[in-house]
C-alpha cells in the first residue's frame, strides 16, 4: 500500500506533470448475479478544497470518486501532489468504504505555495473504467495543524455486527436467541463466532479470489471480508472482483457498521 521516498523530487518525466466463502445466511457461488455498473470513475470532493489558501502544511490528499477506485492501480503515475517542476513522494491508500484515494507526503509541504493535485490514467475503478485528467490547486498556510492520533478499533467493537448478522441455521455462528456460540459446521467452513473469528479472518486467504486475503492487517482495501459487505448499487448488488452475492442477505450493513468493520482492518485488525 505504501509507496514512494521521503522528500520532494523534480517532476521531469512524470507523466501527470502533463474467498470470503459467504458471510450470513447464504450459498456461495461461482457468478456475480448483481454484476456493477462500468461509469466513468470521476473525482468528486478534493481535500484540500479546490482554490482554499491557508492549507496546512501537513494536509494529507484526499479524492472520494464516484465508484470504488482499484488499489493496485493507485500510484505516483496517477495520483501526483506538484509544486512548479517538483513534485512530493509520500504513501497511498484507498479507502473503499469512501471510495477514496488518500496520499500522505512524506515530508511537511512548504509554507505560503501554491501546489497542484493531478489525477488520471491509468487509475481506474473495480469495475475497469479509467479516469481522466483532472487537477485542483490550492495553497498552503503558515505552518501545521494540530493532529489526533487514529486510535485502534478493536475486535469488541466488531463481534456484535457479526453477531447480529452472522447468525442463524446454516450461518457462521449460532442465531443470537440461542447464545450466538460456535456452531461444529459454519456455513462454508467459516465460523464467525467470538472465540474463532479473528483466527479465521486475518491472514486467511479467500476460497473465492486467492489472490485476496479475508483480512489484510492495516489494509482494508485489499481485504475481501470488506469487498463482501459493500454494496455497488442501492440495489445492493456485490462490488466487481467479488464473486457469489453481497453479503449479508438482505438489507447491507450501514455506513457505521461498515466503517467500524473498515477501521478494524486498517489499524491493525487485533484481538
Amino acid at each position: 500500500m505504501a509507496r514512494g521516498g521521503p522528500g520532494l523530487r523534480c517532476a521531469l518525466g512524470v507523466l501527470l506533470a502533463a474467498g470470503l466463502g459467504c458471510l450470513g445466511c447464504s450459498s456461495p457461488g461461482d457468478t456475480q448475479p448483481y454484476p456493477g455498473m462500468c461509469s466513468p470513475l470521476v473525482g468528486l470532493t478534493w481535500s484540500p478544497m479546490p482554490d482554499s489558501e491557508g492549507a496546512p502544511t501537513n494536509s494529507q490528499m484526499r479524492v472520494a470518486f464516484s465508484d470504488y477506485p482499484d488499489p493496485d492501480s493507485v500510484g505516483p503515475d496517477d495520483f501526483l501532489l506538484t509544486t512548479g517542476v517538483f513534485y512530493y513522494t509520500g504513501t497511498y491508500a484507498v479507502d473503499l468504504a469512501g471510495k477514496a484515494v488518500v496520499f500522505q507526503p512524506a515530508g511537511m509541504l512548504r509554507t505560503n505555495l501554491g501546489y497542484t493535485l493531478s489525477v488520471g490514467p491509468p487509475l481506474q475503478s473495480l469495475s475497469g473504467c479509467p479516469t481522466t485528467l483532472d487537477q485542483r490547486s490550492f495553497r498552503t498556510g503558515d505552518g501545521p495543524a494540530a493532529r489526533t492520533p487514529r486510535l485502534a478499533v478493536p475486535f469488541s467493537d466488531v463481534a456484535p455486527i457479526l453477531a447480529s448478522h452472522c447468525g442463524g441455521s446454516g450461518c457462521h455462528r449460532q442465531d443470537p436467541a440461542a447464545g450466538g456460540g460456535c456452531l461444529t459446521a459454519p456455513a462454508a467452513g467459516l465460523s464467525l463466532c467470538d472465540a474463532d473469528a479473528v483466527s479465521a479472518l486475518v491472514d486467511v486467504r479467500s476460497r473465492q479470489v486467492a489472490r485476496l486475503t479475508l483480512v489484510a492487517p492495516n489494509d482494508s482495501a485489499r481485504s475481501y471480508l470488506l469487498r463482501k459487505l459493500l454494496p455497488a448499487s442501492p440495489g445492493g448488488g456485490p462490488i466487481p472482483t467479488v464473486l457469489g452475492q453481497r453479503e449479508p442477505p438482505g438489507a447491507p450493513l450501514t455506513d457505521d457498521e461498515i466503517a467500524t468493520v473498515a477501521g478494524w482492518i486498517d489499524t491493525g485488525a487485533g484481538k
